[in-house]
């Protein structure tokens, strides 16, 4: 049990762990309406990690709420807003600026050919994935 209780304080403050372009930005908790966010602003972009519990966790009444807490914390409007209900970005204008464009969403799906498993050896499989 003992061992154990590193991992779980590991797991825990990674919660709101920076994303790629937004490390060693400091971090703002803003509460709004029920839901808590950590929030990193770099230029015209924000971060924004909700940090509470919320069940169903549905993307656009999160959505809309870490944007009035972005706002609140920068007076600046965010104009799109990409992720999902954990993580989200958002390009932001300020001061009458046009915000950043949207990144191109890039999805890819996989699909698994020859898979095999075995008890001793453990398990293989081929994947064949296209970008769209």
């Amino acid at each position: 049990m003992t061992r154990a209780l590193p991992l779980c304080l590991l797991l825990l403050t990674a919660c709101d762990m920076a994303g790629p372009g937004f490390r060693g930005v400091p971090a703002v908790q803003r509460e709004v309406e029920g839901s808590t966010f950590t929030i990193r602003v770099k230029d015209d972009m924000a971060e924004v990690i909700r940090t509470s519990m919320e069940f169903p966790a549905r993307f656009d009444p999160i959505s809309a709420r870490a944007q009035k807490a972005v706002f609140l914390e920068t007076g600046c409007r965010p104009d799109w807003v990409t992720g999902d209900p954990a993580m989200m970005v958002m390009g932001l204008s300020c001061n009458g600026a046009p915000a950043p464009k949207q990144p191109r969403k890039r999805s890819i799906a996989c699909e698994i050919f020859d898979a095999q498993y075995s008890p001793t050896l453990g398990g293989s499989a081929a994947l064949e994935c296209t970008e769209y």
